[in-house]
C-alpha cells in the first residue's frame, strides 16, 4: 500500500492502525492527515506515546492529553479528579479525531487507562450536553481491534 492510498483511507474516516518499518513514512502520512483535518476545521487531539514523537507532529503526549500522567493505575477517585480539570474537559469536548503516533510504545494497561478516561468524560459530557458528540474509542489491544480497523503496511 502506498502512502497516498493510506491517506485516502484516513480521509474516509476509518479507524486505522498504520504500521511499517522505521523510516517508512508513518508520521509523514499522519502529518498530511492532520493538515487535511485542519483545513476542514476538524478539531484534532494530536498525541504520541513519547515527547519526542509528539514534537514531530506539534502535539503532546497522550499521557498529558488524557490526564493519566505517569500512573499505571487510576482509582475511581483519581478519575473523578480528572473529570473536574477544565483543560481535560476542553480536550474531550473539542476533540473529534484523536491521533496517537508511536502507539506501539504504549503498554496495554496504558491504553486501558486512556479508554477508561475517555469513557468517563464521554459519560459526563452526555449528561451535560444534549447534542451527540463523537469521541475516538481507544482499545486495549490490537487483537481486539482486528474486527474494527484496517491494517496498512507502508
Amino acid at each position: 500500500m502506498t502512502q497516498k492510498q493510506a491517506l485516502e483511507i484516513l480521509k474516509m474516516g476509518y479507524n486505522v492502525f498504520l504500521t511499517g518499518s522505521a523510516g517508512s513514512g508513518k508520521t509523514f502520512v499522519l502529518n498530511q492527515y492532520i493538515n487535511y483535518l485542519k483545513k476542514k476545521k476538524v478539531n484534532i487531539g494530536i498525541t504520541a506515546s513519547t515527547g519526542i514523537a509528539a514534537t514531530h507532529m506539534n502535539g503532546i503526549t497522550i499521557h498529558s492529553w488524557s490526564g493519566m500522567g505517569i500512573k499505571d493505575k487510576l482509582s475511581d477517585k483519581d478519575i473523578q479528579k480528572l473529570l473536574k480539570r477544565k483543560r481535560l474537559k476542553r480536550n474531550f469536548d473539542r476533540t473529534k479525531v484523536l491521533v496517537i503516533d508511536e502507539i506501539s510504545m504504549l503498554h496495554h494497561f496504558q491504553l486501558d487507562l486512556v479508554n477508561r478516561i475517555c469513557r468517563a468524560f464521554r459519560q459526563m459530557m452526555s449528561r451535560l450536553v444534549a447534542c451527540r458528540r463523537y469521541y475516538a474509542e481507544i482499545f486495549s489491544n490490537c487483537l481486539r481491534l482486528a474486527r474494527k480497523i484496517i491494517k496498512f503496511v507502508l
